[in-house]
């Protein structure tokens, strides 16, 4: 474990890339569109070798042959068996009239639908977009940019337009089917939006050095060539998130949940990856787990989770409750979609499971109908609302009643830009249930217990879409 890149974070973050749709017109680059005409005006008059043609343009054996190639991939002439190159019938039509010029049809027009990303106006492959901004965080565009964005199109299409061929983002086909490569861009003739736009999706990895638990620099994000924009506008956004330091209350949690080991891997506020070590071989030796990184992230954990959920749950259906932190990161990856479906499919085997989303309170429909559209692909029979502030927001719990608990601490720490989370799975039945007891008279506790009866509600709000 010790040698592998320690990825402590991972976000996904979403550009607004609208789709156009570009007529162009194009023309052959192979250095010898501007002598066809020459050409064909000469073997119009008189049939040649081609060492006669190479002679009267003054052309060497290697620029002869691609002149020639060019007018035979056209059919436009013939090699005679006397060695004399001549034109042939469709050759020969291109002089209507008999006039001395041949009407030659260089220009051919291409259309198709491109996307582009607004902040550093990248052409994309249409893998690398989604249709959803959903679990990602989106960077601003700004309005001036939004309202220009066809004719920003139209220059960056113009200016790299070689660069899109080269990376199979525009590919124009030949009447045999093949990709043509040596064209040239003569003028889009058209441009215009298309529908709803799509958005550049990217996942961020936040990693640090093991060594001395400092952040490390970003890596460039791959998919993209030019970035600078993308990366000022993530630098920007992270520092506009609020970024106070939590070690005082994640203590206070830790007490509470009865974990002696996470403040001393986070003591001194960075992550200290010796003691992290010695706390994973430690639940290791007790047959549970501990990790780095969204609860979401951790493939041994579901693979832990998914052997105890696929065993049949014959009696009452259990509680299996995932409740979310008060953390801008959390969720903002596209995993998550994965792992919450997971654990839907498992109900059958008798689980009741249950997604709990903070509130700042139950009447907040604007909060509600967030969460709603951030988990849209996902059944709202599943999405519950609780009352913000269980262990003051920063830890998360995922627990079946009698199996197993998992504790996630989201960690702000000035050394780190964005959010560490760090936590473990137990089996312990003593460990666990004192952890789902925590979370359960957190959910049954009331709102407002210095009020009239009639008035306490509890801190669990139900479904989010009743």
């Amino acid at each position: 474990m010790s040698n592998q890149k320690i990825t402590y974070n991972q976000i996904d973050f979403v550009v607004k890339a609208p789709r156009f749709h570009i007529v162009f017109s194009y023309m052959s680059d192979k250095g010898v569109a501007f002598v066809r005409e020459y050409l064909l005006r000469l073997l119009k008059i008189t049939s040649c070798k081609p060492e006669q043609i190479a002679q009267y343009f003054g052309f060497n054996q290697h620029e002869t042959e691609v002149a020639l190639a060019d007018l035979e991939q056209h059919k436009w002439i013939i090699c005679q068996n006397d060695g004399l190159i001549a034109l042939s019938a469709e050759g020969q039509r291109l002089f209507q009239e008999n006039q001395d010029s041949p009407h030659i049809p260089t220009l051919k027009e291409c259309g198709g639908e491109y996307r582009m990303e607004l902040l550093d106006r990248n052409f994309l492959k249409k893998n690398d977009c989604d249709k959803n901004r959903q679990q990602a965080i989106e960077l601003a565009i700004e309005p001036k940019v939004l309202s220009e964005s066809s004719e920003i199109a139209r220059k960056k299409f113009q200016n790299r337009f070689r660069q899109l061929m080269e990376d199979e983002i525009v590919e124009v086909k030949n009447e045999t089917g093949d990709i043509e490569k040596d064209i040239s861009l003569y003028k889009i003739d058209a441009i215009e939006p298309k529908g709803s736009p799509d958005y550049f999706r990217f996942t961020q990895q936040f990693e640090l050095l093991p060594e001395t638990g400092e952040d490390k620099e970003r890596h460039d994000v791959p998919a993209i060539t030019h970035q600078e924009n993308i990366q000022q506008a993530i630098t920007a956004q992270l520092e506009q998130f609020d970024h106070h330091d939590n070690l005082c209350e994640l203590r206070n949690s830790m007490e509470e949940i009865g974990d002696d080991d996470t403040l001393k891997v986070l003591f001194g506020g960075k992550l200290d990856f010796t003691e992290f070590l010695k706390v994973y071989q430690k639940y290791e030796q007790q047959n549970g787990l501990y990790f780095l990184g969204q609860i979401y992230h951790q493939e041994n954990l579901f693979e832990q989770i998914n052997q105890i959920l696929d065993k049949p749950n014959k009696k009452s259906p259990k509680k299996l409750y995932w409740l979310a932190p008060s953390d801008i990161y959390w969720g903002k990856q596209r995993k998550i979609h994965d792992k919450i479906q997971n654990l839907i499919d498992k109900q059958k085997n008798g689980y009741d499971f249950r997604l709990y989303l903070p509130l700042p309170s139950e009447r907040n429909q604007h909060e509600k109908q967030e969460w709603l559209n951030h988990f849209k692909d996902i059944s709202d029979k599943v999405l519950y609302g609780f009352c913000e502030g269980f262990l003051d927001g920063n830890t998360e719990i995922l627990f079946l009643e009698d199996k197993f608990a998992v504790v996630c601490y989201h960690a702000k720490l000035s050394s780190y830009p964005v959010t560490l989370p760090i936590g473990f799975m137990t089996t312990d039945i003593k460990k666990v249930n004192h952890i789902i007891r925590l979370a359960k008279n957190y959910l049954n506790s009331a709102l407002f217990p210095d009020r009239d009866e009639d008035e306490i509600r509890q801190k669990d709000f139900g479904l989010l879409k009743p």
